[in-house]
């Protein structure tokens, strides 16, 4: 009987542990928890500003009003998250705006901290991503329609439409953090041995070091987690290069081919 009393408990436990440790931003011990960003303490955020020192305008945002700057995979981003509304301190959410020119691309990115959910607004896109187990989900989604990316695993959106398109992000964290697959291997500071990246490629040492010559660009921008500044970082990146390896989505009426 008591065997079962302590089994019974520790599950209980296991349970609860299990629950919090998968939980993404952890729960607000406050109401309101106010960045401020002229705080000198280090926390997992931000301290927050004394009580009654916040304002209305701390918990609003035009953020995501109008698009982004313009980068070189044809798309704008703008982002509503921590680090331009302080009232989303501690309470786990964020939200960004990605609008894509015809043929635009959100490459292939994680977000470690967040799953992430869109609403496409307008347009035609694929979206996809690709499970521990190297399955590859992918999706034709128009203007109305909802997808979800899980949290953690590569995924990206790519403009297929005749036109523009536009979606609608959320994030279940403050500050989900992107990271680029593309510069993470090949433009990293300092960089991976460039015999790791071949090996892991299953390339040449000299491929390695001509992708790396197309992607010398500064990376500063991927510090700051979610806000994708990275408006100057591809400008030597030439879009209409990869159009042509992309045709095969451009079968406006082609639904099924996306199934």
């Amino acid at each position: 009987m008591a065997y079962m009393i302590l089994f019974k408990v520790a599950i209980t436990i296991l349970s609860i542990t299990f629950n919090r440790v998968s939980a993404s931003d952890p729960d607000p011990l406050q109401d309101v928890c106010v960045a401020d960003y002229n705080s000198s303490i280090t926390v997992n955020g931000f301290s927050c500003k004394r009580n009654f020192t916040f304002t209305p305008e701390d918990f609003a945002s035009m953020g995501i009003a109008q698009p982004g700057e313009p980068n070189i995979f044809g798309t704008r981003v703008a982002v509503a998250n921590i680090y331009n509304m302080p009232g989303l301190n501690t309470q786990g959410v964020s939200m960004a705006r990605i609008d894509f020119e015809r043929d635009g691309l959100n490459p292939p990115h994680t977000h470690p901290r967040a799953t992430e959910i869109i609403f496409v607004k307008e347009g035609t896109l694929v979206a996809g991503f690709i499970t521990t187990d190297n399955v590859f989900v992918n999706k034709l989604i128009t203007k109305g329609e909802v997808f979800v990316f899980p949290r953690g695993l590569i995924h990206f959106q790519f403009n297929v439409g005749r036109g523009n398109a536009t979606i609608i992000v959320a994030f279940n964290s403050q500050n989900p953090g992107v990271q680029l697959i593309a510069l993470s291997m090949f433009a990293s500071r300092p960089q991976i041995p460039e015999e790791v990246v071949a090996r892991a490629f299953q390339t040449s040492v000299e491929e390695v070091r001509a992708i790396r010559a197309r992607l010398a660009l500064p990376t500063a921008g991927l510090a700051s987690g979610c806000q994708w500044d990275d408006r100057n970082m591809h400008s030597q990146y030439d879009k209409r290069d990869d159009r042509n390896m992309h045709s095969q989505y451009v079968k406006y009426d082609d639904r099924n081919m996306y199934s």
